[in-house]
């Protein structure tokens, strides 16, 4: 059984198109479809066709029901302008999708117990938990699950807490590893694995382009993804939501 574990597009369609994996059993979402991006609306078109789990992430939640994102001060600006494209952009059909989207799911896949979640368990859509974050050892002990799939910080990892797995798949169209490949990762008869792929950021610039958006901010935007790191100037981030 393999299972490819994606997480935060951010409507960024160029890096989906170009993912690379093609032969697998499932695909997993771990939230945030939209926002940042300039395509929101072909990115729920693909997932909605292709993936078996999707939970919702902040984003998700902000755009489906027009609330505050709760991002951090180098991203908030960006969040509140593209939150408003991508609501006048969708459809009904569209926003309804994200409204009904789970906060979490638990999957059995033989004997392996998941808990899918876009940030962590106690808190679905906000929490900014880190690798190394203490925290993880008291989210751990709430869900019983052999892995437990997160998304958010846009950082790949797998780190192992008491007798749970944790998985970062990292971003596939936002990264912040301080490199521009998407990310993503694997599970496949027990073994957890991560990747990332180099993709057609010029093409995912053209669109941020287009946007009604000033050029103040698609610069903000475009330098998050030529770079993999935050927008210049801005604060490191702390344990808060992104």
């Amino acid at each position: 059984m393999k299972i490819v574990i994606i997480s935060d597009i951010h409507a960024n369609l160029a890096a989906l198109r170009a993912f690379p994996e093609r032969n697998y059993d499932e695909l997993w979402c771990a939230g945030d479809l939209v926002d940042y991006g300039a395509r929101p609306r072909e990115i729920l078109r693909e997932i909605r066709s292709r993936a078996q789990v999707v939970v919702s992430g902040n984003h998700d939640y902000a755009a489906g029901y027009g609330e505050d994102p709760q991002c951090s001060a180098p991203f908030r600006r960006l969040a509140a302008e593209t939150l408003r494209y991508t609501r006048e952009l969708c459809s009904e059909d569209e926003l309804q999708f994200l409204r009904e989207l789970p906060r979490f799911e638990r999957k059995v896949v033989g004997s392996t117990h998941f808990y899918v979640v876009h940030a962590t368990p106690s808190d679905p859509f906000f929490a900014y938990c880190p690798e190394e974050s203490e925290r993880w050892m008291s989210e751990v002990e709430v869900i019983d699950a052999d892995v437990l799939v997160v998304g958010h910080t846009h950082t790949p990892f797998i780190r192992r807490v008491a007798n749970t797995t944790i998985v970062n798949p990292g971003s596939l169209g936002q990264p912040k590893t301080g490199r521009p490949q998407a990310c993503y990762a694997i599970w496949e008869d027990g073994a957890l694995s991560l990747h990332e792929y180099s993709y057609p950021v010029a093409e995912a610039i053209a669109d941020i382009r287009k946007m009604p958006i000033t050029e103040e901010d698609q610069n903000a935007l475009i330098a998050v993804l030529e770079t993999g790191a935050l927008p210049a100037n801005a604060a490191p981030e702390v344990e808060a939501s992104r």
